[in-house]
């Protein structure tokens, strides 16, 4: 009995390929081999059963692994992202979620814990007075989302950085993963 290859609800394949293609650089070779292989993998995702967890899921980490390779060998790690003047902020700055900006939930600052996990020495719990009280630094950035917009943000707040090490974050560890509120 053959089975069905169902898309993710509300993705369109060919809608999705078309987006990809508009993010192509510039065709010098490198730059085109680059964005070849990233309109290649999106294209063997749109074929994936996202209701066969177990063949997805391999599936995804087996893109994962080769994404991480290629910006290994692409990027340099000590390299910072360039910063730009205030004047520069996009505004209003793209509000983007699943619901529109009224209805984004109100965060209780009496409620609010940061739980903190996984390869760390400090597992306590950060209220919002706490993490506020830490040093904070301010950076102008631009945000490149992967839905393929982007723009320039002023953010604010303790480098992540800085907080792993407060923590006493196992620096072997090569991810970091978060629930926003």
């Amino acid at each position: 009995m053959s089975r069905l290859r169902k898309n993710p609800p509300g993705v369109d394949p060919k809608l999705l390929i078309k987006d990809a293609a508009k993010l192509m650089p510039d065709p010098t070779r490198r730059l085109f081999l680059r964005g070849g292989a990233s309109v290649g993998a999106l294209a063997f995702l749109t074929g994936c059963d996202i209701i066969d967890g177990p063949s997805a899921e391999k599936a995804l980490v087996q893109v994962s692994y080769f994404n991480d390779r290629v910006q290994a060998w692409l990027f340099n790690p000590n390299k910072l992202a360039p910063t730009y003047p205030d004047s520069a902020v996009t505004r209003p700055f793209p509000f983007n979620a699943y619901y529109p900006e009224e209805d984004a939930p109100e965060v209780d600052k009496e409620d609010y814990k940061l739980e903190v996990g996984g390869l760390v020495d400090s597992k306590k719990s950060w209220t919002l007075d706490e993490l506020y009280a830490l040093p904070q630094e301010t950076q102008i950035t631009r945000h490149i989302c992967v839905e393929g917009w982007s723009a320039i943000g002023k953010w604010s707040g303790t480098p992540l950085r800085d907080f792993l090490a407060r923590v006493g974050a196992d620096t072997r560890a090569q991810y970091v993963w978060f629930r926003c509120a």
